[in-house]
């Protein structure tokens, strides 16, 4: 018998309602209920809480033959994608084959080779000449039809946890089952509790060599005891390096800040959770309020989002607007034409506009967390003021930024890190290479 209010048309009109409101409120929850009828298949998908990408199989083939290389795990040989983190991939796969080290740049899935061609271009612009080396090689092992052909001799460097579960059923098949692990964040962090937090964390416990990208977030996997890392001897024979920061780009203005306006800008990324956007914001309108920012005309820039945030306002009459998304350059540009920069960021690493900001000669206001403590920020830079990752530890923070530029406080421009990434990977380079590819040339062996 059908239920009442179906009969009703006062029932069907408070469901029809329910049903609004929900659009209304929750337009992703809508739209996720609606699949129930638009796409069963794809809300069957959806009802799992693991990402597709650990599904994409490597497709590969054991050849005796094959002379030894290492293998470098991408999740995507997308150009668009390949900024920041994954620029720092592709310079330690550049590094290595001008090093003499066979290199490979392996995807799982598909690519078209307007793809591969973008990529090999965005590679000679990073690598600053025109060609790349002899031993850096582009290759695909999503094609069933025709594996990867890979030796027993080959090694493997996953780059993020995804790439890292990929490769897990292959490892018995090589003489070295112990892969590199390019380790950048922790990225069960990026996840709720769930299914995926658990498939990030189990990678480290496998059996790896963790190349960390700070020696920040190599010590707060010490600290917390993460996998392998809860053992002394394994985290020991971890490879660390600090990032590079290219001060060709990334270095105060040649002429003073004479825009007219005192400009802040604040790296505003609704899309990760951990650049606390809606932190930032409360922070940012409780110091705004304040009289450091009375005394200047102050203009406020959304940053980091493409386009995603529409103007908000800051109380005041003030707005933060959103900026144009930029190329490199253009971003370069407005980090030296800015006073303050505010990013928060809830993890035991930097975040590279930070650092960016900081050799533009800059202030930044970003928050503490963990290993990454004030005084550890400040040693990299006295231009980085760190704060408790609430609203008014923030916006204390701003205020005092605020202060020193109304007063024309001139901080020298000092940052702790190398300025080019030669320099800043040449150490675990050499590490790597006296690791070699094959375990009878000295692999590196489990403790």
């Amino acid at each position: 018998m059908p239920h009442a209010a179906h009969r009703h048309p006062s029932g069907l009109l408070s469901k029809l309602g329910r049903h609004l409101h929900l659009l209304w409120q929750q337009p992703d929850t809508f739209g996720f209920n609606l699949l129930q009828f638009s796409n069963p298949a794809r809300l069957r998908e959806r009802l799992l809480d693991t990402l597709c990408a650990p599904a994409l199989q490597l497709r590969l083939e054991l050849a005796l033959a094959q002379a030894p290389a290492l293998n470098v795990l991408l999740g995507t040989f997308s150009a668009a994608a390949l900024t920041c983190g994954p620029n720092t991939v592709l310079q330690l796969a550049l590094c290595l084959a001008r090093a003499g080290m066979p290199v490979r740049l392996v995807s799982a899935a598909p690519s078209a080779p307007a793809q591969r061609q973008a990529l090999r271009a965005h590679l000679q612009l990073l690598g600053g000449a025109g060609q790349l080396p002899q031993g850096l090689q582009i290759a695909s092992a999503a094609d069933v039809a025709q594996p990867l052909a890979i030796g027993a001799g080959d090694r493997f460097l996953a780059t993020h946890w995804t790439t890292a579960q990929q490769h897990k059923p292959v490892l018995a098949l090589l003489c070295t089952p112990c892969f590199y692990y390019l380790i950048q964040e922790f990225e069960p962090g990026f996840y709720a509790w769930s299914s995926n937090h658990a498939l990030a964390l189990e990678t480290y416990g496998m059996e790896h060599i963790g190349i960390f990208n700070q020696a920040l977030l190599r010590d707060y996997f010490v600290a917390q005891g993460v996998g392998r890392y809860a053992d002394a001897r394994w985290a020991q024979q971890s490879l660390v390096f600090e990032p590079a920061v290219d001060r060709s780009h990334f270095h105060p203005p040649l002429w003073a800040r004479g825009h007219g306006r005192r400009r802040l800008l604040f790296y505003a990324r609704a899309s990760n959770p951990r650049n606390l956007l809606g932190l930032g914001l409360a922070a940012l309108r409780r110091a705004r309020a304040h009289a450091a920012f009375a005394n200047e005309d102050w203009e406020f820039l959304a940053i980091g989002g493409n386009n995603s945030l529409p103007p908000l306002e800051l109380g005041g009459g003030h707005v933060l607007q959103p900026a144009a998304w930029m190329d490199y350059l253009a971003y370069a540009r407005l980090l030296r034409d800015a006073d303050v920069l505010l990013c928060p960021m809830l993890s035991p690493h930097t975040s590279y506009p930070v650092l960016e900001m900081a050799a533009s000669g800059g202030l930044v206001v970003t928050t503490a967390f963990a290993t990454k403590t004030a005084e550890r920020l400040a040693a990299l830079s006295p231009l980085i003021l760190a704060a408790p990752a609430t609203e008014e530890g923030l916006a204390l923070a701003l205020v005092k930024a605020a202060g020193r530029v109304q007063a024309g406080v001139q901080t020298p421009v000092a940052l702790d890190l190398p300025s080019n990434w030669q320099t800043a990977l040449q150490p675990v380079v050499q590490q790597m290479l006296r690791h070699g590819l094959q375990d009878s040339a000295g692999g590196p062996q489990a403790p």
